[in-house]
């Protein structure tokens, strides 16, 4: 901050800073976008792998299987591999894209034999079990949702960007109005959370969607579809409402604000849950106010799902 604010109770304090890197991350996030595809991706690999340090070291700390640290990243790297982005691929040798998946499964295998030869005491087997589950779990929720992510941008950015900043939107929404009202507890998991929050985030999340979603498609860059890192060139839905005339994505937007009014939070309460479970406040502390990445990006992994079965089996089941 740029004035001394020492003065304030801790509670503004934390608002105020909380704010501040919110304006940082969301300035940060529109120069990514100028970038193209090559800029969200990279953005989607550095959110996934700085999660994954974060929650894995979490882990660590408990389980005290520091020894499996580099068997955790190996593990990843294979799930990389095998859910390799099309856009990426065109970067791997050929021979090995055709043959991944026996590449990754055999890794499997060296990989569990890895685990299973590092077990030298059954008293601690609880604890080493518990550590491979988490990294499977972390596995399927960071590296499986994010690739299914990246797999919305060959229809167009826009989808990609509103999936990820409609949930945010939400969560700035549910912060002010449980900040400024929030009087009912809503979950045990996340003791900050309020009812009004959460009703009044849903609200203002729902109401504001499809204008932002409508804007998002106004812009060939980010509605038009994409091949590679390139953006194809194609003619924009018309727009007039005297006529009636109302881009298919307004609609699109409005039941992807209700998801992530509705359900999008939940992912913030289960990794809020793991949090408690540890005794630790944040997976992190790389954004002042926030917590880690994680603590910032949790809810986002379960939109790009969404965001993914949304698009292949309603938006554009055919392409």
């Amino acid at each position: 901050l740029l004035c001394d604010i020492s003065w304030l109770s801790p509670r503004w304090q934390s608002w105020l800073v909380r704010m501040q890197s919110g304006f940082i991350l969301i300035s940060s996030f529109y120069l990514i976008v100028q970038m193209g595809v090559l800029g969200l991706l990279l953005l989607t690999y550095t959110v996934q792998i700085s999660s994954f340090h974060e929650a894995t070291e979490t882990a660590i700390s408990i389980t005290k299987s520091s020894d499996l640290r580099q068997w955790s990243w190996q593990l990843l790297f294979l799930a990389n591999l095998y859910w390799l982005d099309p856009v990426l691929e065109q970067f791997v040798p050929p021979e090995i894209v055709r043959w991944k998946e026996v590449v990754c499964y055999g890794g499997y295998l060296v990989l569990l034999v890895w685990f299973l030869r590092g077990i030298s005491d059954v008293d601690n087997c609880l604890t080493r079990y518990g550590h491979f589950a988490w990294t499977h779990i972390l596995i399927i929720f960071l590296t499986f949702q994010a690739s299914l992510l990246l797999r919305t941008l060959q229809h167009g950015m826009m989808w990609y960007i509103f999936s990820v900043s409609i949930i945010t939107i939400n969560d700035i929404a549910a912060y002010m109005c449980g900040f400024f009202f929030g009087r009912t507890p809503l979950i045990v998991l996340s003791p900050k959370k309020t009812l009004e929050g959460y009703l009044g985030g849903g609200v203002f999340t729902v109401a504001i969607g499809p204008v932002f979603g409508l804007l998002l498609s106004r812009y060939e860059q980010l509605a038009c579809p994409t091949t590679g890192f390139t953006v194809l060139s194609c003619t924009l839905e018309p727009f007039n409402l005297a006529r009636g005339q109302i881009p298919p994505f307004l609609w699109h937007s409005l039941y992807i604000s209700i998801f992530a009014s509705t359900f999008g939070p939940t992912a913030g309460f289960l990794c809020s849950g793991f949090k408690r479970a540890c005794k630790r406040k944040n997976f992190g502390n790389l954004i002042p106010g926030h917590g880690g990445v994680l603590d910032r990006c949790d809810c986002m992994f379960l939109m790009a799902s969404f965001a993914y079965i949304y698009t292949a089996n309603i938006a554009h089941p055919h392409s």
